[in-house]
């Protein structure tokens, strides 16, 4: 195993001298109607090496309040979906959960989310969307096409921007929607089922407005995951009938399926924990994505493991570190093993334990500490199994609290 490179003192000082606040393109004028808004410091370049923390990264690539308030929602659009830390939401435990926190920290999000037109620009560019992988593009290429899927149906799903369509362009979204799923489902090597989700999350929460129904009884319209493959088949099947009988409602609830099922894990202590046996996988070619956007993100970290939709932090660092873990344990199944007497928090007077189990309290992750340092080795939701600094991760580290097996 390759540690990361340590950081240095020097290296935060230069990374933080680096970390000017994106601008619009040089020599733009502020009210252009054209302006485009570029990220002066991008994953790759030696600057973004040179950060020794996630909020650093943060810092970097915010956009000033003021300026997204004065964008035009196509340039807005474009920033956002060009954002480098919007897969970030990825790496928590549902997808949903993930872009509520991405909201919160990029102010481009924020911004777009509020906006009357936002609906309208993103179905357009959801029309101009190809999710057709020709015959001579590489891998990599292929995973790169399908997270832009991923993004632009992610942030057209969300409830403030479906809400800005009218009954027409939510029609034309719903027919849309049915191809572009028609089209990943030919192409099942590069979308798998997880490639499907945001597709029917799309699709289903588009239909819940048109019919006055609840999405949040739907895990896979709720979270944003599915917990069996058959939701999305499910979702599909409804919209299609509403197309055909918009009279009749076409409501989804929550329900498991033959392959991913609810299963139970239990502590040291007996206490049982609901989770969810996994079965299906990533496709190669959303691996190979998912892989390349740590890298280049998160350059002092290191992968010993690639990225699987097949366990999540909670899973590995409490219930199996084991490469065959197909359990994906949710919050608040992670704090029974605390709560039960299993694992102790420590605290003073106690002494620094070895491999104990750390808890970022503020943003929902788990992962173990590597030895008495301050290094970590967690799994970052659906992307790999990653060693790195405590506080260099997609989670916030501003309260953590560590635990050791009574």
């Amino acid at each position: 195993m390759i540690s990361p490179a340590r950081l240095t003192r020097r290296g935060i000082v230069v990374a933080v001298t680096a970390a000017v606040v994106a601008t619009l393109a040089p020599g733009t004028p502020a009210n252009a109607a054209d302006q485009r808004f570029e990220y002066q410091i991008r994953p790759g370049t030696a600057q973004w090496r040179a950060f020794g923390s996630h909020q650093e990264m943060v810092d970097a690539v915010q956009m000033p309040p003021a300026l997204a308030q004065r964008l035009r929602t196509t340039q807005l659009v474009d920033a956002v979906l060009a954002y480098p830390l919007l897969p970030d939401a990825l790496a928590f435990n549902s997808v949903q959960q993930g872009l509520d926190v991405v909201a919160r920290r990029f102010s481009g999000l924020g911004e777009l989310l509020t906006r009357p037109d936002a609906g309208q620009v993103l179905l357009q560019r959801y029309r101009d969307l190809d999710v057709a992988v020709p015959a001579d593009e590489t891998l990599a290429q292929a995973g790169d096409r399908a997270l832009a899927a991923w993004k632009l149906e992610s942030i057209l799903a969300q409830p403030t921007v479906l809400a800005t369509l009218d009954h027409q362009e939510s029609t034309a979204l719903l027919r849309l929607g049915l191809a572009k799923h028609r089209a990943k489902r030919a192409d099942a090597a590069t979308y798998g089922e997880a490639g499907l989700e945001p597709t029917a999350v799309l699709l289903g929460r588009a239909l819940a407005l048109r019919e006055g129904w609840n999405w949040s009884q739907s895990h896979l319209l709720r979270e944003g995951v599915a917990v069996h493959p058959g939701a999305v088949s499910a979702t599909v099947t409804a919209v299609r009938q509403h197309l055909a009988d918009p009279e009749v409602t076409h409501e989804l609830h929550d329900g498991f399926g033959t392959l991913d099922y609810a299963s139970t894990v239990y502590t040291p202590y007996g206490t049982p924990v609901s989770v969810i046996t996994m079965t299906s996988e990533l496709t190669s070619a959303q691996i190979t994505s998912y892989n390349s956007y740590v890298a280049s993100n998160y350059p002092s970290a290191t992968r010993e493991r690639n990225a699987s939709r097949k366990y999540n932090c909670h899973s590995y660092a409490w219930y199996s570190t084991s490469s065959s873990n197909d359990r994906w344990m949710n919050t608040p199944g992670d704090d029974k093993y605390w709560l039960d007497g299993s694992y102790t928090r420590w605290q003073v007077p106690y002494i620094w334990f070895a491999n104990m189990k750390i808890s970022y309290s503020s943003d929902d992750h788990s992962g173990i500490r590597v030895g008495t340092g301050d290094y970590v080795r967690s799994k970052w939701g659906q992307l790999p199994l990653m060693y790195h600094y405590w506080s260099y991760s997609p989670y916030s580290s501003a309260t953590t609290n560590s635990y050791f097996p009574s």
